[in-house]
């Protein structure tokens, strides 16, 4: 038998909508805190990430030079069944090259400097390749370098020493190296210009990418490249040429600037 005014049916129908409305509304609390913790997390990285930006960048800087001093050298031989007359002979040819390097370097001329007597025997070599103990004769050498800052007259050295040969003489000369005595300030003024040259990179880039160059983090020098003005050469230790008189020495920095959104 009903209580009178009391209808189960109904009361369960209403527990139920208020159970409803009671998950809704957690759900949209719960989905509400979870918008607001990943905006408040995605805004921290977001942070984080600006502080952290940064750009690296080569900057690069070439100046021409001309060397202001060189070095000749050069090596004269000679050979004789005796030692007395290779000694003989070896100093008629030594004189022959001072006589030279005098007629071209008339002011310079005491920059020649001779070196020792190197003696060799030269032994005789029986079939097979075996050494008879025999002497044949010695082999006496004795190099020459010569040294100035006049570049034009150690070209003219080793142009024209090759006429010694006709007189009997056996010369090995060696190719004049021309040098750049003043290279460190060179050096100094490529690595400001490759900086700049950096910053200037970055800025092109960061004008394309939607950010602002900030102050520089780091920076490292590379090697120094000297070559002759032509050429592509390079070496991981860096390169020195010493056949030209014309220079180009080139710089690479790697620069790293902070940036920042704009």
């Amino acid at each position: 038998m009903t209580t009178h005014g009391f209808h189960p049916a109904a009361a369960l129908a209403r527990q139920r909508g208020q159970s409803t409305v009671a998950f809704l509304a957690l759900g949209v609390a719960l989905a509400l805190g979870l918008v607001l913790a990943a905006w408040i997390v995605a805004a921290s990285v977001e942070r984080i990430k600006l502080a952290g930006d940064k750009i690296t960048v080569k900057g690069y800087a070439e100046e021409k030079v001309v060397s202001d001093a060189g070095t000749w050298r050069a090596i004269v031989s000679v050979r004789a069944p005796d030692l007395p007359a290779a000694y003989r002979k070896l100093a008629d040819d030594s004189a022959r090259v001072v006589k030279y390097v005098e007629s071209v370097a008339v002011a310079d001329a005491a920059n020649l400097q001779q070196g020792s007597v190197n003696t060799q025997t030269v032994y005789e070599f029986g079939p097979g390749g075996v050494q008879t103990g025999r002497v044949l004769g010695y082999e006496l050498s004795r190099q020459f370098e010569f040294s100035s800052r006049n570049v034009a007259q150690i070209g003219s050295i080793a142009t024209g020493a090759s006429r010694l040969i006709s007189e009997g003489v056996a010369i090995n000369a060696m190719p004049p190296q021309y040098i750049f005595t003043d290279l460190n300030a060179v050096k100094v003024r490529l690595i400001g210009a490759a900086t700049r040259d950096s910053l200037l990179r970055a800025q092109q880039f960061a004008a394309n990418s939607g950010v602002t160059v900030g102050p520089l983090r780091s920076a490292s020098q590379g090697v120094f490249q000297i070559t002759s003005p032509n050429s592509t050469e390079t070496a991981d230790y860096g390169s020195y040429d010493t056949s030209t008189v014309e220079k180009l020495v080139k710089a690479v920095v790697t620069v790293e600037y902070a940036v920042t959104r704009k």
